[in-house]
């Protein structure tokens, strides 16, 4: 357990120092991202715990939106379809008659 111990301190010594060495050779730069990856981290956080709270998964809310989309669009497509046949059906019709 000791051991543990030491070498959790040891890491976490370890990243301190590595942290100053990035800061002082990349400066506002290194801020900048340091920044950003924390704000990627809250909104992870913050969308696992909306995710978690209304059982549903992001990914597949999403899926089920765009099938439905596709359903519907799939729909409308199809009474176009039927709309230009039928106007077809009479344009050829009138066409037979006329001759």
């Amino acid at each position: 357990m000791i051991l543990t111990v030491d070498l959790l301190g040891l890491i976490r010594t370890r990243i301190a120092e590595l942290d100053q060495k990035l800061a002082l050779r990349h400066g506002d730069r290194y801020d900048k991202i340091k920044h950003q990856l924390d704000e990627a981290k809250k909104w992870y956080q913050t969308t696992k715990s909306e995710a978690q709270s209304s059982n549903t998964i992001p990914l597949e809310q999403k899926q089920e939106e765009t099938t439905d989309q596709f359903a519907k669009a799939g729909s409308k497509t199809a009474r176009q379809e039927d709309v230009i046949k039928q106007k077809l059906k009479n344009f050829l019709k009138n066409q037979i008659k006329a001759k």
